[in-house]
């Protein structure tokens, strides 16, 4: 079944087109845009390629942390890097 798209008016929804559904069904609504609240991506965002996993990699390591001090933000880094480089040593 496709998606069924509305609008909340007077605390109500509001349905852009009629459905076949029968009276009583209980069905799931999720908003379309949450204006901004939610942390993080969801999960139909997350790359699945190679190349989108690395470009999301990319992204991340240009992210400063900000809570830590410069001595502990380039130890937490090079743990990262060398968790990374396990982790990759046991897949290849």
């Amino acid at each position: 079944m496709n998606a069924l798209h509305g609008t909340i008016k007077n605390g109500q929804i509001i349905l852009d087109e009629p459905t076949s559904l029968p009276e009583g069904t209980r069905v799931e609504v999720l908003p379309l845009d949450d204006g901004g609240l939610s942390v993080g991506m969801r999960e139909e965002d997350w790359p699945t390629t190679a190349e989108g996993i690395a470009a999301l990699l990319a992204r991340m390591e240009q992210v400063e942390p900000g809570w830590l001090p410069p001595e502990d933000d380039a130890a937490w880094r090079a743990d990262l890097r060398a968790q990374r480089e396990a982790e990759k040593a046991k897949f290849l």
